[in-house]
């Protein structure tokens, strides 16, 4: 069986632990005591794979007898594929995708997962007045495609919708211009990444940033939002919007 890290952060110490955990197999080589093995990142080199990159830099992995070659994900590299290929010894992906290869006869399976949640979120404004997957339905929706619409598919199926029927699916970029431009009425975003982007984005009508409200009132409640967010759970079964972690975007100037 070939391994897969669950999620996509910092796992140092999951990684280093894995790669002895069985003995039995071959890794891609061995240097001076030191086993030489391969890790697929799923998507380009950035600040979600920090923890990976920096132990190795430290040598982190050295320290466990590892020599561990970072590969460089991208578009047309699916992670779990180039793993069950034998092309490398660990692989990054979300555990939806990882589940979907499976199905599909992959002999991969997961030793670690670094993500307690998952890190995809369905995001649109506050006036389309989605605040939960149901209000999806007569609406543009955008997604990745590649395996990320899982989880989505997953929340608006449990929520009584049919994501061939009730909402019009939109191949969305991997950006979030679709939506700053009302393009479509929801679009998927990374905790790390492009909601990232929305925050840092500014409202063409006002010139001021887009901001999660962090002000509330007498009563206690959150000021009122102008973009919301949902957050679908880790393993494609959930979708839900719990009201301590929810973000939203504000048209009002950022404090």
């Amino acid at each position: 069986m070939r391994r897969m890290i669950g999620g996509a952060l910092a796992g140092v110490l999951a990684l280093a632990a894995c790669g002895t955990a069985d003995e039995s197999e071959t890794p891609s080589g061995d240097t001076g005591g030191t086993k030489t093995v391969k890790l697929q990142l799923q998507w380009f080199v950035q600040a979600q794979f920090a923890g990976y990159i920096a132990a190795a830099e430290k040598g982190f992995y050295r320290e466990q007898g590892l020599d561990v070659q970072i590969l460089e994900g991208g578009v047309d590299i699916v992670p779990q594929t180039v793993l069950a290929q034998g092309q490398a010894d660990f692989a990054i992906a979300w555990v939806p995708k990882a589940l979907a290869s499976r199905e599909q006869g992959a002999a991969i399976t997961e030793i670690a997962q670094v993500f307690q949640r998952s890190g995809t979120y369905q995001v649109s404004f506050a006036d389309s007045g989605i605040k939960a997957p149901a209000d999806l339905k007569g609406k543009k929706v955008g997604n990745w495609g590649f395996g990320n619409e899982f989880e989505l598919f997953a929340a608006m199926t449990k929520a009584g919708l049919d994501p061939g029927k009730d909402v019009t699916l939109v191949q969305q970029q991997f950006d979030m211009q679709a939506l700053l431009r009302r393009d479509i009425d929801a679009a998927q975003a990374m905790s790390y990444n492009e909601y990232a982007q929305l925050l840092e984005a500014k409202n063409p009508k006002t010139g001021a940033l887009y901001t999660r409200p962090t002000s509330r009132s007498s009563t206690g409640t959150t000021s009122a939002p102008r973009c919301s967010r949902t957050r679908c759970g880790p393993t494609a079964r959930s979708c839900r919007t719990p009201p301590s972690r929810t973000r939203r975007l504000s048209s009002s100037p950022a404090r």
